[in-house]
């Protein structure tokens, strides 16, 4: 196993070259001579960030920032401003229909839970902040998936099996596809207790500025007192919430999911 010492020296290494980078554009000698390391080093950190698409160069062998740091610093600005934004809306929800709030974004091929506001009920969901959960069987992952293209879509098919969390769980791809059919049609989506026995829930989205979906408003409560009456609430409630904090993130035309 290598050090940790090692690993951190190394990661502080590879950083400073981004930082360089940041500054203006560089030629590999150029870095090799303000990083004062050896060339293969150099040459080792360069070849791993062109990999992964994080440097491109110029007709004059020049290394420069791709557009992914700039898109990375964009949704983490997303973020940390609709986390804030949206706790007064979650807490307001949460009041007034009396079951638990969330905001939910999306992490490879699960949903993160990063806020919650409790219901004021004695009987609440044991759901919290930091938990992950799978996309095909709850409100806010359905809800993601009813965005994917086709391509991409086929892609989570392909690398996730649909396995049965409860006798609810949609395990049939065909299924699937006609429920994310629905969620376009009604711009929110339903968990009829597909994920955990006895947990009902429904999500909103949330959109930015590049009219890319930014996360997603849930209600989720006890399926014993998550009636029609509500649902029919919260879905009011919800698409005036999600409405307003997409405006707020700068969003300008929904249109169809």
């Amino acid at each position: 196993m290598i050090p940790f010492a090692e690993v951190l020296k190394t990661v502080e290494k590879a950083f400073k070259l981004v930082e360089m980078l940041a500054e203006k554009p560089m030629t590999f000698t150029e870095m090799v001579s303000k990083a004062k390391s050896n060339k293969a080093t150099i040459h080792r950190f360069l070849s791993t960030f062109d990999q992964l698409g994080y440097i491109t160069k110029d007709h004059q062998e020049k290394y420069y920032l791709s557009q992914q740091w700039f898109q990375i610093a964009q949704k983490a600005s997303d973020n940390l401003d609709l986390n804030s934004i949206a706790r007064p809306y979650l807490q307001s929800i949460a009041e007034k229909v009396n079951e638990s709030t969330f905001l939910a974004q999306f992490v490879g091929d699960q949903v993160l839970y990063v806020e919650k506001m409790e219901s004021q009920s004695a009987a609440r969901i044991v759901l919290g902040v930091g938990k992950h959960a799978p996309l095909y069987c709850v409100a806010s992952g359905k809800l993601y998936l009813a965005h994917l293209t086709e391509k991409r879509l086929d892609l989570y098919f392909s690398r996730n099996k649909l396995e049965a969390h409860t006798e609810n769980t949609l395990t049939n791809k065909d299924q699937l596809m006609l429920e994310l059919k629905k969620v376009r049609a009604n711009g929110y989506s339903v968990d009829r207790e597909e994920w955990e026995k006895g947990l009902k829930g429904i999500a909103f989205p949330i959109y930015n500025a590049r009219n890319e979906l930014a996360g997603a408003l849930c209600v989720a409560g006890l399926s014993y007192r998550f009636d029609d009456e509500v649902m029919e609430k919260a879905i009011i409630l919800g698409q005036h919430a999600t409405k307003d904090l997409s405006l707020r993130l700068g969003f300008i035309n929904k249109g169809e999911l």
